[in-house]
């Protein structure tokens, strides 16, 4: 156990590290007149190398990151179960009234579905493959399910405040708002990322899902939705309190499963 947490720290110190070059890289990016989007693919794998170099430097071996497949099972449902949230959640909106379907948004299957599964699963694999291969499996070894999440989900929330901070992430409502949102939605969905990560043994799981929750909510469901009040606002996008709840209920009914999982 104590190794456990050993490494763990490790890794976060590295995290830190790697993180803060990599957001003074992004915000000059931005600062100058760069597109971004090198940066952000940057910042995204700081997670992946830290666990990479603790694992090295412990190990001498990349292994224990749960590399395998998992059954097409945990595939579909990884897929499906950010896009089934996203129609309950903007359901929500659309029938009381808080948003309505944008009449200028345009689909493109092929930006949608191939480009954009395909560049979102290439950024959320140095995230996941960082928290849910190296950090996750570590920490629930050491202190179990229940606190892994809460504290993987803090660390995976605080990850993010600079970007808020700095305007350029979830800018929609006050930062103390969107800061306190993000915790919130971030802590439930971790429960369901994590259970279904150490359930299927595969970290492959938990990026198809990552990846699927940034394509579904950032490229359809917001773009496809017009807010009809400033009220309205607080109750969409990524961090919105229509999400939080779908999340929240679905991150309860997991945690209530979570007897006889896995880090192995």
């Amino acid at each position: 156990m104590k190794r456990e947490i050993k490494k763990s720290i490790s890794y976060l110190v590295f995290l830190g590290v790697l993180s803060t070059g990599a957001y003074a890289l992004l915000f000059n990016f931005i600062k100058i007149g760069i597109r971004p989007l090198l940066g952000i693919f940057i910042l995204m794998w700081c997670p992946a190398l830290s666990g990479f170099i603790t694992q090295l430097i412990y190990e001498r071996n990349l292994r224990g990151f749960g590399w395998g497949l998992a059954n097409l099972y945990w595939y579909l449902l990884s897929y499906f179960l950010p896009a089934i949230s996203g129609v309950l959640a903007y359901g929500f909106i659309w029938i009381t009234g808080l948003g309505q379907i944008n009449g200028n948004y345009q689909f493109n299957f092929f930006h949608f579905a191939i480009f954009g599964i395909i560049l979102h699963l290439v950024f959320a694999a140095g995230e996941e493959i960082g928290w849910r291969g190296f950090l996750v499996p570590h920490l629930f070894q050491a202190i179990g399910f229940t606190k892994t999440c809460f504290i993987s989900g803090i660390i995976w929330a605080v990850w993010h405040f600079p970007l808020i901070l700095s305007g350029k992430y979830l800018s929609n409502v006050p930062v103390a708002a969107s800061l306190a949102q993000l915790v919130i939605v971030i802590l439930a969905m971790t429960f369901i990322i994590n259970w279904i990560r150490l359930k299927s043994k595969s970290v492959w799981t938990a990026v198809l899902l990552h990846a699927s929750h940034n394509l579904y909510m950032q490229n359809l469901f917001d773009p496809m939705t017009s807010l009809t009040n400033l009220f309205s606002r607080y109750f969409s996008g990524e961090n919105g309190f229509a999400l939080i709840v779908v999340y929240s209920a679905i991150g309860f009914i997991l945690w209530r499963k979570r007897a006889g999982l896995s880090a192995v």
